[in-house]
């Protein structure tokens, strides 16, 4: 698993990238679990994938799983000793060495560029809508009788029919 760090300033992405979709599944379970994101994993290959996040979210991602990770591998050490000041100062060392392993590995992998997002604002206008009912005349529109000004007592004068006939 390679992690790859984007900074937004105040927002920033991470990106993993594994040729296993499982190991990429888990990892984003795990920032999502320990608080780096409340959103959704975005992929952008079988191998890739990112989250976005915030550099505060993701401090604190590594603070809590630096913290399980030490309980984890090594519970005879700090299994009952989550409170002293040894410990704290472990995740601290442990947490800071991790998010600035993630901060080396910087690199650009998704497009900032506004020009590249198609945002459009549209208009907002009164539009004026016919009452009038017009049928669609087929053959009237083959032989090209009908205009976009032709009413449709014109067209009927025009071919000599009237409605009573």
């Amino acid at each position: 698993m390679r992690l790859v760090y984007q900074s937004l300033g105040t927002a920033s992405y991470v990106g993993m990238e594994s040729n296993d979709e499982k190991e990429i599944i888990e990892q984003y379970y795990s920032f999502w679990n320990h608080g780096a994101t409340s959103g959704k994993l975005h992929w952008m290959s079988d191998t890739f994938a990112y989250i976005s996040t915030s550099p505060e979210n993701l401090w604190k991602y590594f603070g809590n799983s630096s913290y399980h990770l030490l309980l984890n591998n090594y519970p005879d050490t700090w299994e009952g000793q989550e409170d002293t000041h040894e410990f704290q100062e472990e995740i601290l060392k442990l947490a800071t060495k991790r998010y600035e392993q993630l901060k080396e590995n910087t690199e650009t992998f998704h497009s900032t560029n506004p020009r590249t997002f198609d945002y459009s604002l549209g208009k907002t206008e009164a539009r004026q809508i016919s009452t009038e009912v017009q049928a669609f005349d087929e053959e009237a529109h083959k032989q090209g009788y009908v205009s976009k000004n032709t009413q449709r007592s014109e067209l009927l004068e025009s071919n000599n029919l009237t409605m009573g006939a």
